[in-house]
């Protein structure tokens, strides 16, 4: 959505075409507690073909949608489909795989979602020139997504059946907990999101204010993130191999650098740099932060910390709309400014994360995670 958003904005005028990237998120807070609950009592794979049927129907539905209001409703379709799937994958990546292969197999499911991503972003903003509801399209490859889900996927057993389960009536009150640290992640993750989303709202709107370019460029701009973001991923698992819990310094020093680079920009190669940057961040920021609270729950709580942490994205997600138009109202409705704040604020995040690092260094251990400091 994000590459098309000006074309959007032409199609509707007068709508607010922000809700479009907004709304999906909104739906899949609740559809990710449904799935952390459901996940108890159903197998994880009932789960995601179910969810992966809504979001195929909300995403191809987007196409035949005649009025604004129905688009809508099939961003909710689509915002309820991933909230049941995408808690659900990185649990199971955690109950298949432990320490670094676990860590790898993090950083590879964010590879491939950045290759589709990469696709879809450069395949919306060009096939944008035709027309609006081509776009929506692309997401008949799901349809193939779903049937290799339904084929190879192993069923889990519920979590209810599963031996951590049963043990967990025997855990202290404190293993029970999520904890601290873990709940500074999930903080983390909400308030970089929220900020971030900065940069995949106003990219297209950047890119034709500033004259620097089209829909088209905004799409090429958007698959240089999500190429690098491939990139980054596919190495996540030495990267965390070496720098443990300070990897999560990479991803915020990233995104500063991005916006800085951004606010400068007055040319396409100054766009694409910055679009690059911005790529580690997105590479290394979820894996990071997924793989991390892998280890700091037990087991039996682990389904629910990453659905916190899913919810915890796409909350900031949401939250970024409303974000930027108080942030726009501060700095006077001009994208540079935008970018120039953004720059400013991750600096300071970067600043009070490494202080968080230093101050908890007693507490560096992984315990669940078969992964030592």
């Amino acid at each position: 959505m994000t590459p098309i958003l000006a074309v959007m904005a032409l199609a509707f005028p007068g709508e607010n075409v922000n809700l479009l990237v907004a709304l999906p998120p909104l739906c899949i807070i609740p559809a990710s507690l449904i799935a952390a609950k459901l996940s108890y009592y159903i197998s994880r794979k009932t789960i995601l073909t179910v969810g992966q049927l809504l979001f195929v129907l909300g995403g191809i539905g987007g196409a035949f949608a005649p009025n604004f209001e129905v688009l809508l409703f099939t961003r909710v379709l689509f915002g309820l489909g991933c909230g049941l799937v995408y808690p659900i994958v990185p649990t199971l990546i955690s109950y298949f795989f432990a320490g670094q292969e676990r860590a790898g197999m993090m950083g590879g499911a964010n590879a491939v979602g950045s290759i589709i991503a990469m696709v879809f972003s450069t395949l919306s903003g060009t096939l944008a020139v035709i027309g609006w509801h081509v776009p929506f399209f692309v997401n008949v490859f799901f349809v193939f997504v779903l049937i290799m889900q339904i084929i190879f996927l192993p069923k889990v057993p519920p979590e209810k059946d599963l031996a951590f389960a049963q043990e967990a009536a025997a855990l202290s009150p404190e293993q029970r907990r999520i904890g601290g640290r873990a709940w500074m992640g999930i903080l983390l993750m909400f308030v970089s999101m929220t900020i971030g989303m900065v940069y995949l709202l106003k990219m297209a709107i950047f890119i034709q204010e500033s004259g620097i370019g089209d829909s088209v460029m905004a799409g090429f701009a958007s698959s240089s993130t999500t190429f690098t973001a491939l990139l980054i991923s596919l190495v996540f698992a030495q990267i965390f191999k070496h720098l443990r819990r300070y990897t999560v310094l990479v991803p915020m020093a990233a995104i500063a650098a991005s916006f800085t680079l951004l606010a400068f920009a007055t040319t396409p190669a100054g766009v694409f740099v910055g679009a690059i940057v911005y790529g580690i961040y997105l590479g290394t920021i979820i894996p990071y932060l997924q793989t991390a609270l892998s280890g700091l729950v037990h087991p039996c709580r682990r389904t629910f910390a990453l659905s916190a942490l899913s919810i915890a994205m796409f909350a900031g997600q949401a939250c970024s709309s409303i974000y930027v138009a108080f942030a726009e109202g501060v700095v006077g409705g001009s994208t540079t400014a935008l970018f120039e704040l953004m720059s400013a604020m991750f600096a300071v995040l970067f600043v009070v994360v490494l202080v968080y690092l230093v101050l908890t260094r007693k507490d560096a251990a992984y315990p669940y995670g078969d992964v030592t400091e």
